[in-house]
C-alpha cells in the first residue's frame, strides 16, 4: 500500500509549500486587496491617487430605495399587476410581459395591444387601440420601438419621442 501524503510529508519544514512562510493566507503578498493602503503600501496607493486611479476613504452615496422614485414606481406597477392577475382580468402572458417591464415603451404596446383588447383592458374602434396605462399602474410612456397600430394612450407623463412616434402612426397621446 503506498505512502498517504500527509505521512510522506511530515517532519519536513515547508510541507511541500516551498519556503516557510509561504501558504499562510495573504501574508506573503501583505494582505487582501487595499489592505495596507494606509501602512505599508501607502507609497504606491499615493501614487496611484495622483494619477486619479485610486481614493482614500469612503465615498459615493446611496439613495435609500424607499424615496426612489424607479422603485417605488416599479412597486406600483408590479402590485396593480398582481392585483388585476388575481381578479381574471390579465392572462398569465400578459403579466408576465408586462411585470417585467417597469418602464413601458411605444413599442410594447405595439407587441400587445391585441392581447389587452381580447383581456378587456384596452378598446379597439375602428381600427383605434385605447388604452389606459394608468390603469395598469404606469405612469409614463417612452419612445423606444417601433409603432404600427394607430394607438390613443391615456397616460400622465409621455417623452416627445414616444408622442411623435404614436401620432405618425396615427395615434394620439391623453394626458
Amino acid at each position: 500500500m503506498p505512502k498517504k501524503k500527509v505521512k510522506k510529508i511530515r517532519g519536513t519544514r515547508t510541507c511541500g509549500y516551498g519556503k516557510h512562510k509561504e501558504h499562510r493566507g495573504a501574508g506573503h503578498r501583505g494582505g487582501r486587496g487595499n489592505a495596507g493602503a494606509w501602512k505599508h503600501k501607502k507609497i504606491k496607493y499615493h501614487r496611484l491617487a495622483e494619477l486619479g486611479l485610486y481614493e482614500y476613504g469612503k465615498h459615493g452615496f446611496v439613495r435609500p430605495k424607499s424615496i426612489d422614485k424607479r422603485y417605488l414606481n416599479e412597486k406600483s406597477v408590479k402590485s396593480t399587476l398582481k392585483r388585476l392577475l388575481d381578479e381574471g382580468k390579465i392572462d398569465e402572458y400578459i403579466y408576465k410581459y408586462l411585470s417585467s417591464r417597469t418602464e413601458l415603451n411605444v413599442g410594447d404596446l405595439d407587441v400587445i395591444a391585441d392581447r389587452l383588447v381580447s383581456s378587456g383592458l384596452a378598446e379597439k374602434i375602428n381600427g383605434l387601440y385605447k388604452i389606459d396605462l394608468e390603469a395598469l399602474g404606469y405612469s409614463k410612456l417612452l419612445g423606444a420601438g417601433k409603432v404600427t397600430k394607430a394607438i390613443e394612450v391615456k397616460v400622465p407623463e409621455a417623452t416627445e419621442k414616444a408622442i411623435e412616434k404614436i401620432k405618425a402612426a396615427g395615434g394620439n397621446v391623453v394626458a
